[in-house]
């Protein structure tokens, strides 16, 4: 990201606030109420309503057939990225001038010695360090000792480590007004899984555990669904996660939040599993 945009949002005040707003707009679509942002950025409703304005003029921001509601536009999502990329970029300077150093964790697959260089690998989303006969592009530091099986922190690291990439499979589950369980394709829902060969399976509310005691299957994530996922793919795991249809437009907006933020890239496809 060239310093210029970085020096735009940082400098000035009218371009960091649209940041600000497009950002609470993302956390909160479709239903928008300015007065809350208002109070959340410390700008009077006036001018938050000046800047929806702008912001609808310049193609960032679309407003929907009902009152508050709003959503962003493709254009403001490239926009969003681009600037969350350059204030990383910004704060990693930052950090590097100050030298503030972040260790890595690994587990070691052999004993390391402090200050040695070691290859890095990705397995089931864990760190490790690779054999000394295993050429690696993704190499760090050791800061301390570490003996077979034991955790590790690591220092400078370069190249890139190898792994898939994840993916996300969320089974749109009916609710139980709609039939709960009972309203599952159960053979539909088992060739959905056996297609997509999951490294971890998540579920969300009674309908998707019950789902999952009929196929005979446990689930290796239960709260905090849309991160766990986000953070397994983000790894090289794919995720199987059974979700009921109310539940899986959040679960959406949150991975697409998540892809902002991070500036990852986590595939996501959506199926439904419904009789």
């Amino acid at each position: 990201m060239p310093k210029k945009q970085q020096t735009i949002l940082l400098r000035d005040k009218g371009e960091f606030t649209k940041f600000q707003i497009l950002l609470e707009i993302m956390r909160n679509q479709p239903h928008i109420k300015q007065k809350d942002i208002s109070d959340k950025l410390g700008i009077t409703i006036q001018a938050i309503s000046k800047y929806f304005k702008k912001l609808t003029k310049e193609g960032l921001l679309e407003a929907g057939s009902e009152r508050a509601d709003y959503h962003l536009t493709p254009k403001a999502t490239i926009k969003l990225r681009e600037e969350v990329r350059a204030l990383e970029n910004y704060v990693t300077e930052v950090k590097h001038d100050l030298k503030i150093e972040h260790a890595w964790p690994a587990i070691a697959t052999q004993p390391v010695k402090a200050g040695q260089e070691v290859g890095l690998i990705m397995r089931e989303g864990v760190m490790y360090t690779a054999q000394d006969n295993i050429a690696t592009d993704a190499k760090g530091i050791a800061l301390a000792d570490a003996k077979v099986g034991e955790d590790l922190g690591l220092k400078e690291l370069h190249g890139k480590v190898k792994m898939k990439q994840g993916r996300i499979l969320i089974v749109k589950l009916p609710s139980i007004r709609k039939g709960g369980s009972r309203a599952v394709d159960l053979v539909k829902l088992k060739a959905f899984y056996e297609e997509f060969k999951p490294d971890r399976v998540g579920v969300m509310g009674a309908v998707g555990r019950a789902v999952l005691n009929k196929l005979g299957l446990k689930a290796d994530i239960e709260f905090g669904i849309s991160r766990s996922a986000a953070i397994a793919a983000s790894r090289g795991l794919n995720v199987f996660v059974l979700v009921v249809g109310r539940m899986v437009n959040r679960m959406i907006q949150e991975i697409d939040q998540i892809n902002m933020k991070t500036n990852a890239e986590i595939i996501y496809e959506v199926k439904d599993a419904h009789c």
